[in-house]
């Protein structure tokens, strides 16, 4: 009997390389004490700048959980206000009479 069909694959085996001696916290106190222990500034390199923006970034989010979140609510509170506000004043512009007279000047 001859077996036709897609059921029974064999699936790849997979890579499952992990390193034994990596420390990321070593790692990562490494490099932050790399870019302090140059004492020439004119001599900051381009990599050296992303690092210290990007462990900037990762620092400010990761000891407060919170703190992203209330930023969130503080901008989307500001983003509701400036549309209440858009609102408002094209409700007044079209609303007035100098704009409706300008508008039936321009049509004729």
């Amino acid at each position: 009997m001859i077996k036709i069909g897609f059921g029974n694959r064999l699936k790849p085996k997979s890579f499952g390389y992990i390193p034994r001696f990596y420390d990321p916290v070593k790692d990562e106190l490494n490099e932050r004490l790399s870019k302090y222990q140059s004492t020439d500034n004119e001599d900051v390199s381009l990599e050296k700048m992303k690092g210290r923006i990007q462990s900037g970034i990762r620092l400010k989010y990761n000891g407060d959980p919170t703190l992203k979140k209330s930023a969130e609510k503080k901008s989307n509170v500001r983003l509701v206000y400036i549309i209440i506000i858009l609102i408002m004043i094209s409700y007044v512009i079209i609303s007035s009479d100098k704009i409706t007279s300008m508008l039936e000047v321009f049509s004729r």
